[in-house]
């Protein structure tokens, strides 16, 4: 009999034990999802689209870090995100008429760096920057940049040529003075064509 109560005893302890986990999980997961929706539109809820600009001290808001090309001619956008719930977006830049796509993908060392990749633009031309979110397609952020500066990158060339340098050491000789050696029984004489001075 007391067997029988230890062993109830111990199925409600363990019942409890994984209610409480589950009740942990479906919070920590309701708080991570209304953060990650609380900076999407909603329905029938119109918001102005945040305006896109270059990356300052503390910035809480999407922002342009740094435009570079690749080896191969490509150019990358270097973004900033607020956090590390920041919708998946994609980046349009338009020229004129002409539009490119750039795909973006996070970053794995740091969380809110963002690279986008895609066809090189033009310097110094006005470029509409316009930032979707990959999911909804909804407008994100917009803004006009000139690209001024494109810090290019240079490809590594590992070597393995190795140098050997010599191993014997150098020993110090006496080195007598030079002298100059002195003509015996030449008397000089005048070389021609030379002018007379007068």
């Amino acid at each position: 009999m007391a067997s029988g109560i230890l062993t109830n005893r111990n199925r409600l302890i363990a019942g409890l034990v994984i209610l409480i986990v589950l009740v942990i999980l479906m919070i920590y997961s309701l708080i991570t999802f209304l953060q990650r929706r609380e900076g999407q539109p909603q329905v029938d809820h119109r918001s102005p689209v945040e305006t896109l600009g270059y990356c300052s001290g503390e910035q809480d808001k999407l922002c342009i870090v740094t435009f570079s090309q690749e080896v191969d001619g490509g150019m990358q956008v270097n973004f900033q995100i607020p956090n590390a719930f920041f919708p998946e977006f994609i980046l349009k830049i338009s020229h004129n008429e002409d539009e490119s796509i750039y795909e973006c993908e996070r970053v794995e060392a740091t969380s809110t760096t963002v690279l986008c990749t895609g066809e090189p633009q033009v310097p110094s031309e006005i470029l509409k920057f316009k930032v979707f979110s990959k999911n909804w397609g909804t407008l994100l952020a917009a803004g006009n940049f000139a690209i001024i500066g494109i810090a290019l990158f240079t490809p590594e060339v590992e070597s393995t040529a190795t140098i050997e340098l010599p191993t014997e050491t150098p020993t110090a000789t006496a080195i007598s003075p030079l002298r100059t050696p002195t003509p015996v029984g030449l008397t000089p004489s005048p070389s021609y064509p030379n002018p007379s001075y007068p």
